[in-house]
């Protein structure tokens, strides 16, 4: 680089030029509050999510009972009584195997099985797909069972529900309007399931058949078996009592038990049975006579009142508009009785809330017996009366002769020294499943309560199916109209007239 040359004898000037100003930075005109802003507003967005994933992973480790709620018109989810009591009181580790292919589960299924294992640490559910695990129910012997169907386990314990027995149909009213109910039966169907495997040995109740006696009706034969009761058939002219039997059920004999003189002492065998502890469930009927088998029961201090019980109290029978359409029977025979004022043998417990309803039954009386505890299960008013001439009346009103109120109708007894018990029904008509159905099971759940008591299991599980249909709302016409146009227009006009407000005032600003 060539220096700059001046003339001789001249100097160069001095640079007195300032030196270039260092380009300032442009302030924004509304001093960078929009990027703070900006960046607060990052933050606290950061921060909310934040917060809302926490929240939900803490709430997803909640119990489901505390953070699921049952919304729906019959308490679909909702655990009864009986089953959180028996979940709350498990003794062992239960498995419930769930078998359903991915992404076809039942909805109502699992949230039961979630509610169930939120009641006990003892309980947890697993899904097996069975295209996954085609050879898993073969393992415990449930190929029947069917897909939708459930597997409970408990040690080397095993119950199965059929998904057929998950739903009930009610087709009562399908010839009147055309639709049929349909009932979600699965808390009855797992509660008894996870009852049998963790209730010890399975007790057995023998009936006897050789005397034209009564079916016992499949509701409450199923009923009986969930309850770990095995019901065995017992002929009394070709065997005798078994050593196993726990429960002897009598039900509504047509014939009398043969003496000493017949050809087999049935009533020999039946006290036999009895002075060493045996029990009983005798059902007997009006219409038919049993001299003997009633002379066995007089060792309890138990014996007919002659005649056939008329209830002279209206709300302590079934009205006879109802009793003559569904029974065919005027409705002061259709007795629902009081539940008897003490419960020494444990019963009648928890059965306050139920109705029994008894078509025609006869008075049974309670004898003080030394040795013998007795108490009456079911008892009529005071304004009851017996007509004694059983099923030839004709009149249910009261008439000269018959006999003075009020009546026990279901009595217990129990032998002091032998242990001997006793439960005495004198309707053989309770366990005809139209008069269990116009008490809502009611029946059936006191006859399993009676069953169980003695056999020593826990008390009666018998949860009624709940309806999927909701209750439906019915609204007027001007109703409808009036809400209607509510939603339609006033919700939006004012709507939009908050969002007109909000922008005119911070336009103002």
């Amino acid at each position: 680089m060539k220096k700059k040359k001046f003339p001789f004898g001249a100097k160069a000037a001095p640079d007195t030029a300032e030196p270039a100003a260092a380009p300032r930075r442009r302030t924004p005109p509304d001093g960078g509050r929009v990027f703070r802003n900006g960046l607060y507003s990052l933050a606290i967005t950061a921060a909310a999510v934040a917060v809302v994933v926490l929240i939900n992973l803490l709430v997803r480790a909640l119990p489901t009972r505390y953070t699921q709620f049952d919304l729906s018109a019959n308490g679909l989810y909702t655990l009864g009584e009986e089953s959180r009591q028996l979940m709350q009181q498990l003794p062992d580790d239960v498995t419930a195997y769930y078998l359903a292919q991915t992404g076809s589960e039942d909805s109502y299924l699992t949230k039961l099985l979630d509610r169930y294992a939120a009641e006990s640490e003892h309980f947890t559910w697993q899904q097996k797909d069975p295209a996954v695990y085609p050879t898993f129910a073969a393992q415990y012997d449930a190929q029947s069972i069917g897909e939708g169907g459930l597997i409970v386990v408990c040690g080397d314990r095993v119950a199965t529900v059929p998904a057929s027995d998950l739903y009930t149909y009610d087709y009562s009213n399908y010839y009147t309007t055309g639709t049929y109910d349909v009932q979600f039966d699965g808390e009855n169907q797992l509660t008894t399931a996870i009852y049998n495997v963790t209730s010890g040995e399975q007790s057995t109740a023998y009936y006897t058949t050789n005397h034209d006696e009564t079916s016992l009706g499949t509701t409450l034969t199923e009923a009986i078996r969930k309850q770990n009761i095995a019901l065995v058939p017992l002929n009394l002219l070709s065997e005798e009592i078994p050593a196993d039997c726990e429960l002897l059920i009598i039900n509504m004999p047509q014939s009398d038990f043969m003496g000493a003189g017949g050809l087999v002492d049935e009533a020999g065998q039946l006290a036999d049975y009895l002075a060493g502890g045996g029990k009983v469930l005798l059902i007997t009927d009006a219409y038919y006579d049993t001299p003997n088998l009633d002379a066995v029961m007089e060792r309890f201090g138990l014996a007919r009142v002659q005649g056939i019980v008329v209830e002279g109290d209206s709300s302590y029978c079934v009205s006879s508009s109802y009793a003559s359409t569904m029974l065919g029977l005027p409705g002061a025979a259709c007795l629902l009785p009081d539940w008897g004022e003490s419960d020494t043998s444990g019963i009648t417990d928890g059965l306050e809330s139920s109705l029994v309803v008894l078509p025609i039954a006869q008075g049974i009386s309670i004898e003080q017996t030394e040795g013998v505890t007795a108490e009456a299960l079911l008892t009529t008013s005071d304004s009851a009366y017996s007509k004694i001439a059983g099923y030839a009346m004709e009149t249910v009103e009261k008439e000269a002769g018959d006999l003075d109120g009020p009546f026990t109708l279901a009595a217990w007894a129990m032998e002091e020294d032998t242990g001997a018990q006793a439960v005495w029904i004198s309707c053989g008509n309770i366990t005809y499943s139209g008069a269990d159905t116009a008490v809502n099971g009611g029946n059936s759940t006191f006859l399993l309560s009676c069953a169980a008591a003695m056999t020593g299991q826990s008390s009666g599980i018998l949860i009624a199916a709940k309806s999927l249909e909701g209750d439906q709302l019915t609204i007027s016409a001007f109703a409808g109209s009036l809400w209607g146009s509510v939603f339609q227009w006033l919700v939006p006009a004012l709507v939009l007239a908050a969002g007109v407000i909000v922008t005119l005032r911070r336009r103002a600003r």
